[in-house]
Order: structure tokens, then sequence, then C-alpha cells
């Protein structure tokens, strides 16, 4: 059953009346031992922080914390309180459902009670009455909750008294005198020029097409040169002999193999053999392996090759136009200009990779010095967390779940406790421990350093419509805005420690 609340669903699992007070269901007296009072087992999300809290009417909340991440919660209310709720229940059934013998809304209570069973009366009732008393509670206690939690026993309706066991946000209990003497020694990046012009020629390749040698292209480009240069794409076979004339080497046979020419695809030497020939044209030629080839047998081995050449294409390069640039990258300069955009990509990148090292490393210490505990619900709901990123990063690359499953050798299950729940534990320490460090050295970030960040997400939108927008959008309040603010204290945390 759902709450009022869009914070919680109330499903019951279980259900054992009480042995009292439920004389109309003859049933009952033969399930009670004598003296149990536990009711039923139902599931809701809910948390509790403190003591005792009276709510108007005549409800009280008394609670104390079991463990690390669990709270009971004991709720007293009249026994009018619950037979308010047992009546509403009874009005509304016998308004919605169509029961034997009477018309849709016309059956009387005890009519209800036949169909139904007072077990199944007395569970909607108290469903109904956690209903319309969750918000009060909620707005009581200061409640967050962070995983359903469990009604585990209803010792009596007359008065009415629930008994639940909620589990809330562990909290990190970190020792401070050893926290003040960790650091992790600042991991450092670069990006060169040559890697910049190695990330231009990846990007040139991407957008080469081919035109066949000897003929002019529709878009006007010359491919009627008809020897191979750097650069071309052959397509070729190829064996490779112990020696000239001598036997074949079954590993070294190649069929219809397209090779860029230049590219390094084959062994060093290979492909300068093939420049200045022809299509149709048979090249012989030894290579000497290099020593350090990965395969064994063939270590500083030479080799005599026989290879036929059958195709021969032309590279059609990209112009890189100003236009063709601000198509790629949404900035419109020249070629030096792109590479320089490449390098500072390519840094970027890799010092979020050299963070992401330190911030693993930070971590570990931290736990050295951390005791916290975590309830099985906020791990279960961080891996689900977790599977459903993975599974929208598969989809995206065009891959689905069950292929990736059978190809790891795993079902969901499995999958989701090997790989991923340790993956979740993982993230939910780093956030619980950074919260707590955020909290005891007071750090936050300041409108001047929010105000950079979200002009820096900003600027990386080329759309000046979108700009304006994000511009209206990110404002105190919103829900962007906070995780922004909310992340750069974060990073003010980990750069406490990074030296």
């Amino acid at each position: 059953m759902r709450f009022l609340s869009d914070l919680s669903v109330f499903v019951v699992t279980n259900y054992t009346a009480p042995c009292k007070g439920f004389k109309s269901d003859s049933r009952l007296s033969e399930n009670c031992p004598k003296g149990e009072e536990n009711l039923y087992v139902a599931r809701f999300s809910i948390q509790f922080s403190g003591s005792i809290f009276l709510l108007p009417n005549s409800m009280q909340i008394t609670s104390k914390k079991i463990n690390a991440y669990t709270v009971e919660i004991v709720i007293k209310d009249s026994a009018k309180a619950f037979e308010k709720a047992r009546e509403e229940t009874l009005a509304d059934i016998a308004a919605n459902v169509s029961i034997k013998g009477f018309r849709k809304g016309s059956a009387p209570k005890d009519a209800v009670l036949r169909e139904y069973g007072e077990v199944r009366i007395t569970e909607q009732s108290v469903n109904s009455y956690l209903d319309k008393q969750y918000h009060k509670i909620l707005e009581k206690t200061g409640a967050l909750p962070v995983a359903p939690g469990v009604v585990k026993a209803i010792k009596s309706v007359e008065p009415l008294e629930i008994v639940l066991e909620i589990e809330i946000l562990p909290e990190a209990v970190i020792d401070e005198k050893k926290l003040s003497k960790i650091s992790v020694a600042k991991t450092g990046a670069e990006a060169t020029e040559a890697d910049a012009e190695k990330a231009f020629f990846e990007i040139e390749k991407r957008f080469t097409h081919y035109h066949d040698a000897g003929t002019h292209g529709d878009d006007g480009f010359d491919a009627s040169k008809a020897v191979i240069e750097k650069g071309d794409r052959v397509t070729i076979d190829t064996q490779g002999f112990d020696k000239q004339g001598g036997s074949e080497i079954v590993e070294t046979k190649v069929k219809a193999f397209p090779l860029v020419i230049g590219s390094g695809q084959f062994i060093p030497g290979f492909e300068d053999q093939l420049i200045g020939r022809k299509v149709g044209e048979v090249a012989e030629f030894e290579i000497t392996f290099p020593k350090d080839y990965h395969a064994e047998a063939f270590k500083g081995r030479k080799v005599f090759f026989v290879t036929t050449v059958f195709k021969l294409e032309k590279p059609h390069k990209p112009e890189w136009t100003e236009e063709f640039i601000e198509r790629l990258r949404g900035v419109k300069t020249d070629v030096p200009g792109f590479k320089e955009v490449l390098r500072k990509e390519i840094l970027a990148e890799r010092e979020r990779e050299a963070r992401m090292k330190d911030e693993a490393a930070l971590l570990e210490k931290l736990q050295e010095i951390t005791e916290l505990e975590l309830g099985s619900g906020i791990v279960e709901r961080e891996t689900d967390m977790v599977w459903r990123e993975q599974k929208g990063n598969l989809e995206a690359q065009g891959y689905t779940v069950k292929d990736y499953l059978s190809h790891l050798g795993k079902d969901e299950v499995s999958y989701k406790k090997e790989t991923l729940e340790p993956e979740a534990r993982r993230r939910l320490s780093a956030e619980l421990i950074l919260k707590k460090i955020r909290e005891i050295k007071g750090i936050e970030a300041t409108e001047d350093e929010i105000k950079i960040e979200v002009n820096t997400i900003i600027s990386a939108y080329s759309s000046e419509q979108v700009k304006e927008r994000l511009k209206t959008k990110l404002v105190p309040g919103d829900t962007h805005y906070e995780d922004i603010k909310n992340r750069l204290a974060y990073r003010k945390v980990v750069d406490l420690f990074l030296k």
C-alpha cells in the first residue's frame, strides 16, 4: 500500500494477528501461542532521530538506537485512534469493493468482515493509520528515510502500540588526532605538444575516407596516382616462408587484409616494402622480426614474405578549415589553435585521472582511522544505482546487458553481489567519511567559488540559447546549483590532504 507521502511505500510482507481483541474470527485462537503479542511485519520508509516526541491528540513516539544504522521506534496512540482508522477502512471497502449478494457500495460492515476477515481488516486499518500519521512523524522528528523500515510488532490495538525498526544514515566516527597527520602526495599531470599532435592525427584518421587509385572522386578529389604511397590503403594477401622457396609458416598467412601504409599494423619494415608498387604486383622480401616480439617463436626470426597487392585506395583527408574545427569543438580557430584545444583536453583528462588516483589513496588512509557500519538497505539502494549507471553506459555503447553478463559468465544477482556491491560500499564510505570531515572542519564553498564553477560549466556550451537558460536555472535553491555547491565543498575537503 502506498503512503500519502511520495517518500514512502508501505507493503505488508507478513501478518500474525494479536491474541487479544479479535473474537469475531475464530481462527485467531488457533494461531496464537499463549503470551505472544507480535502482530505483523510491514515495510515502509521512515527514520527517527531520537528520544520521546509527543504529538497532537494522544500520539507518543519513543525511539532508541539499536546499532550504528538502526533505530527502534515505538508509536503509542489511543484505542479511539485505531477504531477511527478501522471504521474508515470498513467504509472504504464497503464503498469500493463488490461482495457477492450485494450491489457495489451497499454491503454492510458485517458482510465486509465475513468476506475479508478480522486479520485483513486490522492490517489495512493499521496501514491507513500510518498513512495519515507519517508526515506528522517526519515533521516532528526531522527524520530523513534512507531505506524501507520494518513494522516489527503491533503489541496492542486497545490502546494502539506499534514497534518499528528503521534503517538510518550511519555516522562515520573518525579519530581526529590521527586525521591531522594524514596526507597524500599529489600526482602530477601534463600534456605535451606531441600528445596533441597524436590526438590530432587520430581525429584526422577518423574523418578520412578513401577513393580507388587511378580515378577522380565525385567530390573532385584527385586519386589518379597508381603507385603505393605512405598513407594509402591497400588490400593484400601475404604468406611467410622459413626461407625463399622454403616451407610455409602457417601463422603468417593473411588473406584480403586492408592495410594502411605507415600505420604500423604489421612488423617494422613490412609496410615500407610495399611503397612504390602497384596493384597486381607480387612483392618478395625478407623481414627479421624484432627481438622483443610478443610471440616467443618469432623473436629475432627471419621470414621471407610473398605479398600480392589486390587493391589500392588514396586517402582523402578532411580540410582543416575554421568551420570544420568549429563543428568538432564549438570554437572557431586554426589548426595550431585546435591542437592547443586538444592539449588542454588531454591535460584535463589526465588531471581527472590523477585526482581519482589520489582520492582512492586518501580514502584508503581515512578508512583506517574510521569506524563505519553500513546498513543493508542503503547498500542495496546504492548497488542498484551503480547497476542503473552501468546499464545506461552499456546501452549507450550498443551492448545489451544480457550479452555483457553472458560474456562475463555471470547472472545479474551474482554480478551485483560480487562486482557492484563493493563499488557501492566504496562510494558510500567515501561520501560519509568526507561528509563527517566537512562537518568537523566546517568547510563550505564560498559564493565566489560557486560563481566561478557555474560560469565554467556554462562556458562549455556553444549555444547562446542554452547559456542563457543555464544562467536562469543555476541559482541558489536549484537542485543542480546545490549539487555544484556540495561538490565544491567536498573537493575542498579532499584538497586539505593533497600535498
